[in-house]
């Protein structure tokens, strides 16, 4: 089959929010990947997973870092860490139900036959990063909780894995914690802004 139909028949059966367009754009930059593998933050039940490895497999077959709770499509529930300027980061207390709702996006990646190059971290971000094996990233997917302090710390822990030249890519945009994140701690990183569709693109450095 060709990409396209590919792409409609895992638009069609796998619930997500990510547009078809958007389907073919993490399939066509993960098709690229040859010198790191790709994170994701932010997973659901494996839409964009199952994309990014798509193109991957039809390219190096480099690994995707499948990263979210799974705990039921909730964010993290903590009532003194929204969309302020409160510093540290949530209280641990909040972090419960990890792995609740894995099935659905495991048996998905396996109906799609990309298990062998998909590797989840069950987790909350900011509690995955202690998990994950240091490997460079190429390509970073940020998907998760859109509230400007979990942005702004999904920037701050992953970015430093990135090679240079790498690409950083964040759904959307247009969200008022996502926006000023992209506005406020971008450059603070040392990223440049490449394009805002169909998906917001950035690249680390001057790679």
């Amino acid at each position: 089959m060709d990409k396209l139909t590919i792409l409609k028949e895992i638009h069609a059966q796998v619930p997500g929010m990510v547009q078809l367009e958007e389907c073919s754009y993490l399939w066509d930059l993960a098709l690229q990947c040859g010198r790191g593998v790709i994170v994701e933050i932010g997973s659901a039940q494996g839409l964009s997973t199952i994309c990014l490895a798509k193109g991957s497999k039809m390219g190096r077959g480099v690994k995707i870092y499948a990263v979210d709770p799974f705990n039921g499509g909730g964010a993290t529930p903590d009532p003194t860490w929204y969309d302020m300027d409160h510093p540290g980061t949530p209280n641990p207390v909040f972090y419960v139900n990890q792995g609740v709702s894995f099935a659905p996006f495991w048996q998905n990646i396996l109906k799609f036959n990309v298990y062998d190059i998909v590797v989840p971290i069950v987790n909350y971000s900011e509690l995955a990063v202690k998990q994950y094996p240091s490997d460079p990233i190429e390509l970073l997917f940020i998907d998760g909780d859109h509230r400007f302090n979990y942005v702004k710390l999904d920037l701050e822990l992953w970015t430093p894995f990135m090679l240079e030249g790498a690409l950083l890519l964040m759904h959307d945009s247009t969200y008022h914690g996502v926006r000023r994140a992209i506005q406020e701690v971008l450059p603070k990183l040392g990223f440049s802004n490449i394009c805002e569709s169909p998906i917001f693109t950035a690249r680390k450095g001057s790679g």
